[in-house]
């Protein structure tokens, strides 16, 4: 059985964890305006590539102009006029944002994962007694805080709904996401130069060689039936949209990059190809009154908007630099910040905002968990992983912690609540999330919390 030849390989008296550190310790979240570094490390700047924002359709006049500009069009989007273009000439930015039915040109920059600050740590876990869904029981308090459990799964388990994960791949073969796994796609290029000293651990397709991806389709739709873990929608469709690709820095951090342009592209074809939900478990910053950062708002924002046009729901992660996000504009973090997506936030077990969560009244939707360090590893939050990865290769699941690990909790209530009801439209599905959420102040909406957290047996029973 595949299930238990993983077993042996998991190794869990080796289990990784992906332990956060917070130089300021916990439960700050005071971080100012001067304090809030433009300059991010989660940006990596590319090099003569570009997005284009057309205010008018990607007809052929409008590419053969781009072309006349010293553009070279390496991907275009026409359904949100949209144009990934590289250019060697300095000039280009200026000679495009002088087209007519151009509205704006920025670098189109490079994301790499936002995740806290993170490094490994064994674990000692006994081995004894393996059973199916041993860890779910063991380990996954954030499944069963979010309402997976029994008397929910009774109602409905999310059958004939599919999520669309934008991430590093999805390791299609692991026991606990293959009954589920629908499809792969891949946006990415291992081809693209990377920073001096870093290294391409990716080696192509839509397999996961980062183990981000893998993480977070465990946590939305792993099966009960063939692993050990258990998602919250266990049968519901994992697609699998890779945007980013696993790559060593210089520093020997294993992380997973992609340009804006290639997440665009992913969110725009999920949406054609009828998903329920995407879940962006990623994010990076951008000024909206910066050239540079303007191009790549308004590119999610048109984005993300088609998709809840076309019947999906999107679901992304707040970021986890502790930050106030109503205090820092015009910055926004993106795609989370723009209107037509679902901010999540991330708690620990005690329901408290977690030390490197962002929030703020203009971007907090509902909650997920999303675990943090009082009480390693019961506190972290336990999923699939790829053996395929670098930091810990040949494990298959380990615990993490970030706003990465909350919104797949928040996408997989959604799904739940697609499968219960028919045709309902995504900002119904929005609505109900909120309004059936467990309010976790007794203040009633706040910047931290939103209304909640998101609460799958009401959602579905209300």
């Amino acid at each position: 059985m595949v299930t238990k030849r993983w077993m042996t390989m998991a190794v869990l008296g080796a289990l990784a964890l992906l332990l956060a550190a917070c130089s300021d310790g916990l439960g700050e979240h005071d971080t100012s305006l001067a304090e809030f570094d433009v300059a991010r490390s989660a940006v990596v700047s590319a090099s003569g590539e570009y997005l284009v924002v057309h205010d008018g359709a990607l007809d052929t006049g409008a590419l053969e102009v781009i072309a006349a500009a010293g553009g070279e069009i390496v991907r275009g989007i026409p359904q949100i006029g949209v144009t990934a273009v590289r250019a060697s000439d300095p000039g280009f930015a200026d000679a495009a944002a002088s087209i007519d039915n151009v509205s704006h040109v920025g670098p189109d920059l490079m994301l790499s994962l936002d995740l806290p600050e993170a490094q490994l740590v064994a674990a000692d876990i006994s081995v004894e007694g393996i059973e199916d869904n041993d860890l779910y029981v063991a380990f996954q308090w954030d499944i069963r805080r979010v309402g997976g459990n029994a008397d929910t799964w009774a109602v409905q388990k999310g059958a004939g709904v599919t999520v669309a994960v934008l991430d590093t791949g999805v390791f299609a073969t692991h026991p606990d996401i293959e009954p589920n796994y629908a499809y792969g796609k891949d946006f990415t290029d291992i081809t693209i130069e990377l920073p001096p000293g870093w290294i391409m651990w990716d080696q192509g397709g839509t397999q996961d060689y980062n183990g981000h991806g893998t993480h977070v389709a465990g946590a939305i739709a792993a099966t009960i039936d063939t692993g050990r873990i258990i998602g919250v929608a266990p049968e519901a469709s994992v697609a699998n949209y890779k945007v980013m690709v696993a790559v060593l820095t210089d520093t020997g951090v294993a992380t997973g990059i992609g340009y804006q342009s290639w997440i665009v592209d992913g969110i725009v074809t999920a949406a054609d190809d009828g998903v329920h939900v995407i879940n962006m478990s990623l994010g990076g910053w951008r000024a909206m009154n910066e050239p540079d950062g303007a191009a790549a708002y308004v590119s999610y924002l048109r984005a993300t908007q088609y998709a809840r046009w076309q019947g999906a729901l999107v679901v992304a992660s707040s970021g986890n630099a502790g930050l106030d996000l109503t205090k820092i504009r015009p910055e926004f973090h993106v795609p989370s910040g723009t209107p037509a997506a679902m901010s999540i936030n991330a708690t620990g077990p005690d329901d408290s905002l977690t030390f490197y969560s962002n929030y703020g009244v203009s971007d907090t939707r509902v909650v997920g968990p999303g675990g943090d360090i009082s009480e390693p590893p019961f506190s972290y939050c336990l999923s699939a992983y790829s053996p395929l990865n670098a930091w810990v290769p040949g494990a298959g699941w380990v615990f993490s912690i970030g706003t990465s690990m909350a919104a797949p909790k928040v996408a997989g209530v959604a799904a739940l609540v697609y499968a219960q009801n028919p045709g309902i439209r995504p900002q119904q599905v929005a609505a109900l999330l909120q309004s059936t959420a467990d309010p976790l102040d007794d203040r009633g909406f706040t910047a931290e919390f939103g209304p909640g957290m998101v609460d799958a047996y009401e959602a579905l029973t209300r």
